[in-house]
């Protein structure tokens, strides 16, 4: 998408009318399921980190009193008596998080300028047939 509108810009300014002649509808499309398929992502993302928290603070079995109480926690089996840590969980998966719901923003706004950039070009392309005539 950089290339392609830079691309376009570097066009635009040796001539503006090149702008409503550029393929702006198959950008769109592309944007609108990237966005979609971004949403479901992390739509995905948050409840099953959600599901995780809850399972280890609420219920019959709490382990936890809050989930990022759970971080950095020494866990020992009770079969095999090892050890081992939930390291640093909390923090990687709300960082995973927030950055799923960043990047669904972005498509999204991809997608409105994209429609924004459609609607101008048939303006134009209407308002030089008009011209023509």
């Amino acid at each position: 998408m950089a290339i392609y509108n830079s691309y376009t810009i570097y066009k635009a300014k040796r001539d503006p009318s090149i702008v409503s002649q550029m393929w702006v509808f198959p950008f769109i499309l592309l944007n609108s399921v990237v966005t979609v398929l971004m949403l479901v992502a992390s739509c995905m993302v948050g409840v099953g980190f959600k599901e995780m928290c809850d399972s280890l603070t609420k219920g019959e079995h709490k382990y936890f009193p809050s989930c990022i109480e759970a971080e950095n926690q020494k866990l020992e089996s009770v079969a095999t008596k090892e050890t081992s840590s939930t390291g640093r969980f909390y923090t990687l998966i709300n960082v995973t998080q927030n950055a799923s719901w960043i990047c669904t923003v972005c498509w999204l706004v991809l997608v409105i300028f994209g429609i924004v950039q459609f609607v101008l070009n048939r303006r134009q392309k209407s308002h030089t047939r008009h011209e023509v005539n």
